[in-house]
């Protein structure tokens, strides 16, 4: 049916306002909703225009069977806050290697330089030797060539001393660079100089079944592992719950406010038989009969309808316009092979995440074995060499003297020196295993952070 004029014109103007809120326990949706409609329209039978139509309410969407429990949005949430734990694992991990390196690299820095104060050291006996020759020289009870003999090993000890303290240089550079922020960091011009010189203290070592427990207690490896096993857990779980049917109860409520003016548009059917009536009455006057009253279809609106936006906003809190509807919404999928193939996928990584801790356990357990090992290892080497070097010492004492009594010669005290900067050397080593093996087990019993009292943010 066309309008006045032979034309139809509808103008809308919609604002709906709309909110959805899901609830994690059940799944539960709820969705208030407020809904306005203006229609102008040139619709001869429309009662009023413009007319504004409201509508507030809300609706309930309960899953009874898919996304009871779990659905893919809530499954997300989840996944995401163990992928942030994850991180801050992952960040642990990182903190505990860099505390790893520096270790390293401050126990390699102390080692170096005790290195070269013994190849120091190894340098001036090598020069009283050479003088004590020359005054045996020159007391005629010496050959000359043994001078040469002296001063050869004097140059040869040079060389490993100046080759040593490059070894210091490296070291230290090493150190730096992990403990400077960038290469315009002050620290680049200072002389690093080990304050701790000194073996490490381990007097009681933990019992191997008790380090093993505490490591796998403890290895932030293992703890990020079981977060992934965590959320592919979920993602086995949604694919479960997708392959169910999806039963949704879905109710509403709203009640529902009208207002608007009284349409100014002829009905169609009254204005065509306007003049048709006019000619009857004029007739009936001149017969004497009464005036014909023209058929209505319809009269005003109520007076609660007559109005404007407010008209409509204040029906909504009324009793005259309520509605309540509910249903059953059902969807079923029998085949539902993306969900079957994400399932398969969600088995096929738990399996393999399972397969990697049993790995890192095993792993963990050969890293404690071996720090306690290079521990008790690194103990009785630094014992046996610190007596080798005492012994070591007393030799060379005694050669001195021999030697300067003619009772011995050049050769046997430049051995003798030999002898002593090696044991002297392999304590050096030793110290440095020490120190290297308990930074190991810090490290493989996963209490490293506890250790230094880092707190990773």
């Amino acid at each position: 049916m066309l309008g006045a004029g032979g034309s139809l014109r509808d103008d809308n103007v919609i604002s709906n306002f709309n909110f959805t809120q899901k609830i994690e326990q059940y799944g539960t949706t709820l969705q208030p909703f407020f809904n306005n409609t203006r229609n102008t329209t040139t619709n001869p039978f429309a009662g009023l225009s413009p007319a504004t139509t409201s509508r507030l309410g809300v609706t309930l969407i309960q899953p009874l069977s898919r996304g009871f429990r779990l659905d893919p949005i809530r499954a997300e949430i989840r996944i995401r806050s163990k992928n942030v734990e994850i991180s801050e694992k992952d960040f642990q991990l990182r903190v505990i290697d860099v505390i790893s390196q520096v270790e390293q690299a401050y126990w390699n820095l102390l080692a170096a330089r005790q290195d070269s104060a013994v190849k120091s050291d190894y340098v001036e006996w090598g020069r009283e030797q050479l003088a004590r020759t020359k005054r045996q020289i020159d007391a005629g009870t010496l050959a000359p060539i043994e001078a040469s003999a002296s001063e050869a090993e004097l140059d040869r000890r040079l060389d490993t001393y100046f080759a040593s303290v490059g070894v210091i240089t490296e070291t230290e550079n090493a150190l730096k660079t992990l403990l400077s922020g960038g290469r315009q960091n002050e620290l680049w011009n200072d002389v690093l100089i080990p304050t701790d010189d000194r073996p490490q203290t381990a007097s009681s070592l933990p019992e191997l079944t008790d380090a093993v427990t505490s490591a796998l207690s403890q290895r932030i490896e293992l703890k990020g592992i079981d977060l992934r096993k965590e959320n592919t857990a979920t993602q086995k779980e949604l694919s479960l719950n997708q392959l169910k049917p999806q039963v949704n109860l879905v109710a509403t409520y709203y009640s529902a406010g009208l207002g608007g003016q009284l349409s100014d548009v002829d009905n169609p059917f009254t204005s065509s038989n306007v003049a048709l009536y006019a000619r009857i009455n004029q007739l009936s006057a001149v017969a004497g009969l009464p005036a014909f009253t023209p058929p209505s279809f319809g009269g005003a609106p109520p007076d609660y309808l007559t109005g404007g936006v407010g008209t409509a906003l204040g029906n909504i809190f009324t009793t005259r316009f309520h509605s309540i509807s509910g249903g059953i919404q059902l969807e079923w999928n029998p085949r539902n092979r993306t969900a079957q193939a994400q399932l398969q996928q969600a088995v096929l990584g738990q399996r393999r995440l399972e397969l990697e801790r049993t790995r890192f356990e095993q792993l963990i357990s050969a890293q404690v074995r071996n720090a306690l090992q290079g521990i008790q290892t690194a103990r009785q080497r630094i014992e046996a060499a610190q007596a080798s070097a005492r012994a070591a010492k007393d030799k060379l004492d005694s050669e001195i003297r021999l030697f300067q009594t003619g009772e011995s010669t050049n050769f046997l005290v430049l051995t003798r020196q030999n002898e002593f900067a090696d044991s002297r050397l392999r304590v050096v080593v030793a110290n440095l295993d020490f120190n290297k093996a308990l930074a190991r087990l810090r490290h493989a019993t996963g209490s490293a952070l506890q250790h230094y009292a880092i707190q990773p943010k």
